[in-house]
């Protein structure tokens, strides 16, 4: 398992002590949170970057863990974490993953965020490091099917009205009723208890159907592709519900001083050209010179989308396999920047070649899901 972020492991006697210090060495960027009191008189050796000794309440401690962990594993019993955590939970989309074990580790309970936040994951991670039951109690895990968040999670994708939405087709799939699920594209994901679609035909008894898809206007290109003029597009549109991957890459290279609304103008032209949503956008990224380009910052901010930079001299390792320009060479010094950008934010999947338009240059790359 790739553990992303960090976790804190949090004890309040000896043996849990002992515990926490066995899982802290299996799992690297994990920190000891050892809580001292007149009751328990727990110390350790010395503090180090990865363990420390608090004497601070545990809901004072647990305050802070909830702002600056991914992850929360307390060794202790499952009441006092409740009644602890209790004051700072805000939702499945906010709160950090919750675990609890006993000092023994001979239970490890997935207690919050079990999907979003990924205690469920975490909790078998633990488990097996540690040789514990891993106890999860989510009703699509339980009933061994897979969860419409947990494929969001999965492809990093938008779903409008995520929350009605998710509670809707989560509570379908457990009470066993039928789900169809439609993947547009090369998407592994979890598929346990939803209908596999290999197309929208004869769907008529189906209430609910899940389309993966990065098209801005999926169910009209649908159509026009399978030639399909008898489908009753109005009924179809209100049983789809549409999972939009970000793993699209936007490799951008323009001139100095290029108007913000030109650049956001052309971005939209390729986009609607190519019938891409815009929500399917992972990042935007440029040379390095281009930091501080204006019209890259404004389109970053606009569209809440990460602005990367990549070296001149790392473009300059795969600038080859484009078109050159001897002026763009002359100018940034590399031959070409929107296709290597595009190309590298994707590892080598680079699946819009350069569209030119006034001083801008830009490509699009897919991240694999």
């Amino acid at each position: 398992m790739n553990i992303e972020g960090n976790i804190a492991i949090v004890c309040i006697t000896e043996n849990g002590k002992k515990l926490a210090l066995n899982i802290q060495s299996l799992i690297s960027n994990s920190h000891v949170y050892v809580v001292s009191n007149k009751q328990n008189k727990l110390q350790i050796e010395c503090e180090t970057k990865n363990i420390f000794l608090v004497k601070e309440k545990l809901s004072v401690l647990t305050k802070k863990l909830f702002k600056e962990y991914q992850y929360i594993l307390f060794i202790m019993a499952t009441g006092i974490v409740v009644r602890v955590i209790a004051p700072y939970i805000v939702s499945k989309f906010n709160d950090p993953a919750i675990m609890v074990t006993d000092e023994k580790g001979k239970n490890v309970i997935s207690l919050l965020s079990g999907h979003m936040g990924g205690a469920n994951e975490m909790t078998n991670f633990i488990s097996n490091l540690i040789n514990a039951n891993p106890v999860i109690t989510t009703a699509t895990d339980v009933n061994k099917k897979s969860a419409l968040d947990l494929i969001a999670k999965e492809l990093d994708a938008h779903i409008d009205d995520f929350r009605d939405n998710v509670k809707d087709v989560n509570s379908m799939l457990v009470n066993n009723q039928e789900v169809g699920i439609y993947i547009d594209g090369k998407y592994d994901v979890d598929t346990r208890g939803f209908k596999i679609l290999e197309s929208l035909e004869n769907i008529e008894n189906i209430e609910k159907i899940v389309v993966i898809t990065n098209k801005k206007d999926f169910l009209n290109n649908y159509i026009n592709e399978h030639k399909r003029l008898d489908i009753d597009k109005r009924h179809l549109e209100e049983k789809i519900i549409k999972v939009i991957p970000k793993d699209l890459v936007i490799g951008i290279g323009c001139r100095r001083n290029t108007d913000s609304e030109l650049l956001k103008e052309s971005l939209y032209d390729l986009l609607e050209k190519y019938n891409i949503d815009i929500k399917s956008i992972k990042e935007i990224g440029s040379i390095d010179i281009k930091h501080d380009e204006k019209a890259i910052i404004d389109l970053s901010k606009s569209l809440s989308i990460p602005f990367k930079t990549i070296s001149a001299n790392e473009i300059s390792k795969v600038d080859y396999l484009f078109e050159k320009s001897e002026f763009v060479k002359k100018n940034v010094g590399v031959y070409c920047v929107s296709e290597p950008v595009a190309y590298i934010l994707s590892k080598g999947n680079l699946i819009i070649e350069k569209h030119k338009y006034k001083g801008i240059t830009i490509s699009v790359g897919r991240v694999s899901k």
